[in-house]
């Protein structure tokens, strides 16, 4: 068990590295940005792509601090990730594959956002069909594999 709470420390490091990289943004956005910038589609996507990600990943990262301070929710933590039938089912659906194209694929439409609001809207919308794809696949083994 000492390994997996190694293992949530350096979780909750990279989780405290990614907000303080969404705030710089929020930051950023807010302050720094100039008023042709805040009047982009890719702007507007940045700004609340980078707001919801910073809700998310506070949420999991109190989560992951609760865990670690609570022996009964680091157990119960430490089975839910372990557990065989939801491993395979998360293989079946393709992550964590899936999550890091899509990631990828989501900085390269913020990129391309600023040159090209109908590649932005491309990549984007391809991006979310992947990621809810890979939802349904997930959800459809769910229900075959809980019987």
């Amino acid at each position: 068990m000492e390994a997996y709470k190694k293992k949530l420390m350096v979780r909750v490091f990279i989780l405290i590295l990614v907000i303080m990289i969404f705030l710089a943004i929020l930051l950023y956005n807010q302050f720094g940005a100039s008023e042709e910038l805040k009047e982009s589609l890719g702007f507007s996507f940045q700004c609340g792509f980078s707001a919801a990600g910073l809700l998310v990943l506070i949420f999991w990262l109190a989560k992951y601090r609760g865990a670690l301070k609570d022996e009964t929710k680091l157990r119960v933590l430490f089975n839910q990730e372990n557990d065989e039938r939801m491993k395979a089912i998360r293989a079946k659906a393709g992550v964590p594959m899936v999550l890091i194209l899509s990631i990828v694929q989501i900085i390269a439409g913020m990129v391309i956002g600023y040159f090209n609001e109908t590649v932005f809207v491309t990549i984007i919308g391809v991006t979310l069909f992947q990621l809810l794809a890979s939802l349904a696949v997930k959800f459809y083994y769910m229900r075959k594999m809980s019987a």
